[in-house]
């Protein structure tokens, strides 16, 4: 079982009528309130319309949609007892199976029914949403205060799971205080919080890699000193000939930086064009560069330019998406292509603040490997050289990275969660 896998989210094709592989694209959507959250689940090629290709956003979801959605997004195992939970859900109910997961995962209690009815049919009201979404979870329920203006008429047994669903961000009240616990949710809003559970759901899963190119002195000066506030690990891809020279990293940084935790790696020996270069001239680029790294008792991160593996259990690993190809115009690894769903991209002054937001969310949502590369790195407000970044920049990304959860890795401990 891989301890690191992407999260991969299903759908439910009954309550949205059609198969996502064969959902046309959304004609009642546009100026909704909700088209963004619609699109994110209409773009993961996981939802579908109606037959004439509305989503009809405005209209109620059902309790056992809502559990069906649940139950798919979340991956839960199906599972359930031979006989019925609830006396109105027979077996032969289209969304038994589910809602006996449900059970069976703990999130749907046939105690807490009146007479034993479940209603599958119905309206799911807001309160029933928050207590299902917080149990999926295993979240737990710590206050007996909403936080909402009307929490003083809701049921006490609501309460608490009204008060995590506020405090995850995976439901919010309406512009007058109030929660409104017997509100029907409807399709717009389901979708809504379907995506923030998806995305809470995913948080810690995915990794981050900071790699820096060439050795420029300004990683040890700007980078190094964030790095060690945040505890986040960094890459150094560093071309010997260019170690201890002008307004490069030395020797002694480079150690400095290792004993922090950090990792150094062959960018190249000269840092010759590789679109350029036969397959064995490119290896003999970085056979040369990892010669001279473990002559300097520096250690050798194997995940280098052009991105592949020397070293067993994994002896290659193919480009990074965008990456190899893209960079290089030539192709020198070995397939499976992209095994691990690596995603690289130059982090730098072109970089804007949502860039960075969708990426981290796609990484946390995927459980992905996203691997940012810049060159140097300027002071705090400075203006940044061609392809760097400046400290308040890299500063963002990592308050980002931390509000997420994600965990930053080197190129070893990356390899370490993706392998089996």
């Amino acid at each position: 079982m891989k301890r690191f896998t992407w999260l991969l989210i299903i759908f439910f094709g009954v309550l949205l009528c059609v198969p996502a592989a064969e959902a046309q694209t959304l004609n009642d959507i546009q100026g909704h309130w909700a088209e963004g959250h619609i699109k994110q689940l209409e773009t993961a090629s996981v939802i579908g319309g109606y037959p004439d290709g509305s989503f009809r956003p405005e209209a109620n979801m059902t309790r056992e949609e809502f559990i069906k959605c649940l139950v798919q997004v979340l991956k839960i195992p199906v599972s359930g007892p031979v006989q019925p939970s609830y006396q109105d859900v027979s077996s032969d109910t289209w969304s038994y199976p589910a809602i006996e997961t449900a059970v069976a995962a703990g999130i749907l209690v046939p105690g807490e029914s009146v007479n034993g009815m479940l209603r599958a049919g119905e309206p799911i009201p807001r309160a029933e949403v928050a207590t299902l979404i917080i149990r999926a979870l295993k979240i737990p329920v710590q206050s007996t205060a909403t936080g909402y203006d009307d929490g003083v008429n809701i049921p006490a047994s609501f309460r608490g799971y009204i008060r995590a669903s506020k405090d995850h961000g995976l439901m919010s009240g309406y512009p007058d205080g109030t929660f409104r616990p017997w509100n029907p949710v409807t399709r717009a809003e389901a979708a809504v919080i379907l995506v923030r559970l998806i995305y809470e759901s995913g948080k810690g899963k995915g990794m981050v890699t900071i790699c820096y190119d060439h050795g420029a002195a300004s990683v040890f000066e700007n980078a190094f000193p964030l790095h060690q506030q945040y505890n986040y690990p960094g890459v150094n891809y560093v071309l010997p000939p260019h170690v201890g020279a002008k307004g490069m990293v030395n020797l002694e940084q480079l150690r400095e930086m290792e004993g922090a935790g950090w990792e150094t790696g062959s960018h190249s020996k000269n840092h010759l064009h590789f679109k350029d270069l036969r397959d064995r001239e490119i290896r003999d680029q970085l056979g040369l560069s990892k010669e001279w790294l473990q002559k300097n008792e520096l250690g050798y991160a194997s995940f280098a330019y052009p991105f592949w593996f020397d070293t067993d259990p994994y002896p290659v690993v193919s480009e990074y998406y965008e990456s190899a190809v893209t960079c290089f115009g030539k192709v020198v690894n070995i397939p499976p292509a992209n095994r691990y769903k690596l995603e690289r991209f130059m982090f730098d002054g072109g970089f804007n603040d949502t860039s960075i937001n969708d990426l981290l969310d796609k990484t946390v949502v995927k459980g992905g490997w996203l691997i940012f590369y810049t060159h140097s790195v300027a002071k705090d407000n400075q203006a940044a050289a061609n392809h760097g970044i400046n400290q308040q920049k890299l500063q963002y990304l990592f308050e980002e990275i931390k509000k997420r959860g994600l965990k930053v890795v080197t190129i070893s401990e990356g390899v370490n969660y993706a392998c089996y």
